[in-house]
């Protein structure tokens, strides 16, 4: 299938997450005033268009650090598992306090969520989890998603929040995943690629981490892309600095990269995203 040929199921997609890293949020004041506006005016026309909708927000760690430095200037934390827990707790009430503020201007409440790996595998986690997003969604609430990172360790945890939002979004059922980034998607010789049916081993390699080609941490993303893109859930991928870039990437289809092969989605089972999460622990392929 050609990337038009999705141009409806991205329309109307019912559900949708969009994931936000830490460089939209850590930029200068005026950067991410500018950034949030625009998100949360696309937001809250999905809205208005009867669209409900999942953030997954990085960002916690770099506001952590940022308010420990206007604390102390003798005091720097480095990257020990130990201080970016510390940083974790310390930035993510600003981080809800700084969504809160404006999406408030538009009338959508917000309310946070943050979860681990252990939350999904320990007796009902998984059930409530889900019972939690549906309720929320079905209340016209905006759920804020974040992994609880002043508990996570190195070996129980989802990796990135690239991945996190694809966990989301199996767990929601959602439609569609939007992955908000610095770059105008999958870029292989400095040109975007408009659309990949699959993610294989050749665009993992070529995306591959911080000595590669690759740039924007592109690797995770697509290995998210590629969880989805089993459960025939596309996923896009878009330069976050573009104005109204969710939006446009629904109703036109023709930002950033666009990953979907399958015409048909499926919803995951708690068992299947269970094995999803041992196989990354594992170190096995998340593909």
């Amino acid at each position: 299938m050609s990337r038009s040929e999705f141009n409806s199921r991205i329309r109307n997609a019912k559900t949708i997450v969009v994931k936000i890293g830490s460089a939209r949020l850590s930029g200068s004041e005026t950067e991410v005033n500018d950034f949030l506006f625009n998100l949360v005016a696309d937001i809250r026309h999905l809205r208005d268009e009867g669209k409900r909708v999942i953030v997954v927000s990085s960002g916690a760690i770099a506001r952590g650090r940022n308010l420990l430095s206007t604390l102390t200037e003798t005091v720097q934390a480095k990257d020990t598992l130990p201080e970016k827990q510390a940083l974790a707790a310390m930035g993510q009430n600003g981080l809800v306090n700084l969504y809160d503020s404006f999406f408030s201007k538009v009338n959508i409440p917000i309310a946070q969520i943050l979860f681990g790996v252990l939350d999904l595998e320990a007796g009902d986690g998984f059930k409530n989890l889900r019972n939690t997003f549906r309720q929320l969604l079905d209340w016209g609430i905006l759920p804020v998603v974040n992994e609880n990172d002043s508990v996570a360790t190195e070996e129980l945890n989802f990796g990135d929040n690239d991945i996190l939002s694809a966990i989301v979004a199996l767990i929601a059922e959602a439609d569609l995943l939007l992955i908000l980034t610095s770059v105008d998607g999958f870029l292989q010789d400095g040109l975007t690629t408009s659309h990949l049916k699959e993610v294989g081993k050749q665009e993992l390699a070529f995306a591959g981490g911080p000595s590669g080609p690759g740039t924007g941490g592109m690797l995770t993303k697509l290995k998210a892309a590629a969880i989805l893109n089993e459960a025939g859930i596309p996923t896009g991928i878009v330069n976050g600095t573009l104005k109204n870039c969710v939006r446009r990437f629904l109703e036109e289809n023709t930002l950033g990269t666009l990953i979907a092969g399958k015409n048909q989605s499926r919803s995951y089972s708690e068992t299947e995203i269970k094995e999803i999460l041992r196989a990354k622990r594992n170190g096995g392929s998340t593909t």
